[in-house]
């Protein structure tokens, strides 16, 4: 794996992956999905990255004319859902273009681990399945790699975790409502690492990331001191045709996970 192209590469999980890809030396081409909302902070993140000699910013159209030349293009489904934002997938449905139309060596697809039972949003749902249908229908090739909630620095305050940590800070906002899923979290940067793993093992299939732990979620939510209550997004019944499961293995314990998060939180906000 030379080069890779990342579709919304300033996204969470996304923006986590392009920078330890770029440490391992390999060639990324980001395309930004544009965000007012989040601006301020997708100009922080150039500034983290834009100096790597081996990035590139490109835009949908300019890959759709070029992308020949990259082996692996991921996009992050995952991203787009938990900001609410899964309308992308179909905005001239330029995106299933780009993944249908053209020889990629390896297609990665980050999916919400809800997808894996039926009590998900279901206009999310149907935009999710739509882009599935278009983009795969020529092309099966693919690892579609389902993650449960992800934390770490960068989190959207769309995940209960970030929200509570501003919250606490008086600089959060109205909570849009329960998305992720709350059986299982994982850190972003041990998250990546297996991502990288899978990718480079070039394997097609469907890949269920977990951390192998009973309750790890609740565990998280105990030490930002979350109440719980009416929380039930978790997923009892997980549908396993053809899902290979993934422990992903974790560097740090959670407390020192979650003050990374905290820490970088205060950084981003506390002179605003």
């Amino acid at each position: 794996m030379d080069k890779v192209v990342i579709i919304g590469v300033f996204d969470f999980v996304n923006f986590h992956l392009c920078k330890a890809l770029l440490d391992k030396g390999i060639d990324v081409s980001g395309v930004p999905l544009e965000d007012e909302e989040y601006e301020d902070m997708v100009n922080e993140k150039r500034l983290e990255i834009g100096r790597n000699a081996n990035f590139t910013e490109v835009s949908l159209e300019e890959l759709l004319n070029h992308s020949s030349e990259y082996e692996t293009i991921v996009l992050s489904v995952y991203d787009l859902y938990m900001r609410h934002k899964e309308d992308y997938l179909l905005i001239d449905h330029l995106m299933s273009k780009l993944i249908s139309t053209n020889n990629w060596e390896n297609i990665v697809i980050l999916v919400p681990s809800q997808l894996l039972k039926t009590e998900i949003d279901l206009k999310a749902k149907v935009a999710i399945e739509n882009f599935f249908n278009r983009a795969f229908a020529q092309n099966k090739n693919c690892n579609l790699l389902y993650l449960p909630t992800v934390f770490g620095p960068w989190q959207p305050e769309t995940f209960i975790f970030q929200s509570s940590i501003l919250t606490e800070m008086n600089k959060g906002k109205p909570f849009k409502g329960l998305r992720e899923e709350t059986s299982d979290a994982l850190f972003v940067e041990d998250t990546v690492k297996s991502i990288i793993e899978i990718i480079e093992n070039k394997e097609p299939g469907r890949y269920l990331l977990q951390s192998g732990r009973s309750k790890q979620w609740d565990l998280c939510a105990a030490l930002l001191q979350i109440n719980e209550h009416g929380l039930s997004n978790r997923i009892l019944e997980i549908k396993e045709e053809d899902l290979t499961k993934v422990i992903v293995n974790s560097t740090v314990p959670l407390s020192v996970a979650l003050t990374r998060q905290i820490e970088h939180t205060h950084r981003l906000n506390d002179d605003k």
